[in-house]
Parts: structure tokens; sequence; C-alpha cells
């Protein structure tokens, strides 16, 4: 005679079942995370890369920001294309013909990338990096820690309230790395992949940054930079003369310099 199964068995088999799916499924999630973070850390790499080939075509000078402004000026007194205008003047314009293509633009655990407009105005570049205001327009031989200044990072596709976040640069002096404390959540930088960011260096480098290491640094956050080449009134910490902004987001004004 054929025996069958008991209830029991038949529930004890599921059981087994359920704590194996239990114990994989998260470990899985994390090996599809760790995939991710690699692919987004050859991005910014080859973002690095493309940033340094742009400077050494432009007298070791990083591309600048252009406000709404017309025109708009940068850091160091030149003259430049408004960027609303029909020829916006973006950071990731200035790179693209340094890219082999501009998919490297977006993170692979980005499921929302920001459409941003190409050198027409159009609306057709996904894009989850966002630049660093801090380090605009600014050459390698005016920056001490090459290694240490962060040029390019992710963002956030929306704010926490789910509001949309289009931001082409990125502002220390406004906040912009604050982290929530509950969600450990940073406000418009994207730590996306287990609390940690990728980001691209001065030096064309990338690597992931945890929140925690940003924020107590200087450096990191690009305070020194601000401190040194204030725009005054508001991109600037409160030692410096004239500097208006003493919000408390402002994580410039938590340094000695």
């Amino acid at each position: 005679m054929k025996r069958a199964f008991t209830l029991i068995e038949l529930l004890v088999v599921i059981a087994i079942i359920a704590i194996l799916a239990a114990i994989l499924f998260p470990v899985f999630a994390q090996a599809k995370l760790a995939a991710k973070q690699t692919a987004c850390l050859s991005n910014q790499r080859n973002v690095g890369l493309a940033m340094q080939m742009y400077m050494s075509d432009h007298d070791d000078n990083l591309f600048f920001y252009a406000s709404t402004a017309s025109p708009s000026q940068s850091r160091t007194g030149a003259t430049m294309p408004d960027a609303a205008s029909v020829h916006p003047s973006r950071w990731w314009n200035t790179l693209a013909p340094y890219m082999k293509n501009v998919e490297i633009l977006v993170s692979p655990a980005d499921e929302q990338p920001t459409l941003s407009q190409d050198s027409l105005g159009v609306k057709n570049i996904k894009r989850s990096f966002i630049a660093c205001r801090h380090a605009e327009s600014l050459s390698t031989s005016s920056v001490d820690a090459v290694a240490s200044t962060i040029v390019i990072t992710e963002k956030w596709s929306t704010a926490s309230d789910g509001t949309p976040i289009t931001d082409s640069w990125i502002e220390p002096f406004n906040g912009d790395f604050q982290v929530d404390p509950v969600t450990g959540r940073m406000l418009v930088a994207g730590n996306r992949y287990q609390k940690g960011l990728i980001s691209a260096f001065l030096d064309g480098h990338a690597k992931k940054m945890m929140p925690g290491a940003i924020n107590t640094s200087a450096d990191l956050t690009g305070c020194n930079l601000v401190h040194r080449f204030p725009v005054l009134p508001s991109m600037c910490d409160m030692s410096v003369a004239g500097c208006t902004n003493n919000q408390t987001e402002n994580v410039c004004n938590t340094f000695t310099y």
C-alpha cells in the first residue's frame, strides 16, 4: 500500500519552506541592491572621467553654476549663458560630449529619474545625479582637498512629502545634506544604498559615502570651499562678513575655519 502524507507532515514541510523563504528573500534583495550599487558606482566613475576630460579642455576649470539671472556669472567672474535660456548650459550638457551615452546619469536604484533638458531644451535626459554648488567653476589648483571634494552625487527623485526634486545643484549651505533622524534619509542627496550614496570626486574617483561622514567634514560637505569662495549674501557661512545665511540648516555654520 502507498502511504500518503499526513496533515502534520504537510504542515511541517510548508513551515520549513516558509522559514527558508523568510531567510533567503532578504538575502536576494540585498544581493540585488548590491548589484545596483556596483552599477551606480561604475556610472559615477564614468561621470568622473568625463569631468576630468572636460576640465582638461577648459584650463583645469570645472563647469559653472548658471542661475536664472540673465546673464549669470560664475565665481571666477566670467559671464555665462542664462540657465533659463533656450539653450541651457547645465552641467550634464557640458559633460555630454565626453560621455559615451547620457544613460550613465541614472542610478539603477532610482525608479523615477528626473527628465532633464538637453542642450536644445528638450526634456529627454533621465537624471539621478546632481552637481555640488560648492565646487562650481573652480580649478584643482585652487582646491586643497581634491580627493575629498564631492562634485557629483545622487539625489532623490521626490522629497519625503512626494514633491518632485528636479534640482540641478545641491547646496550644503541650504541644508541639502541634512539627515532625518527618524528615517536616516537625507533631504536632497539620495542615500538609497543602505543609507549611503555614491559620489564622484574632483580627482575623478567615485566611492560610496555615509551621511555621518559627510556632515562632520568641512571638506566633504564643501563648506571649506564655500568659506574660501563665498557668493554673498547666502552662499557662505556666518564667519564671512556680509553673510546673511544664519539658518540652522546651514551646516557650514557648524565648522571653524
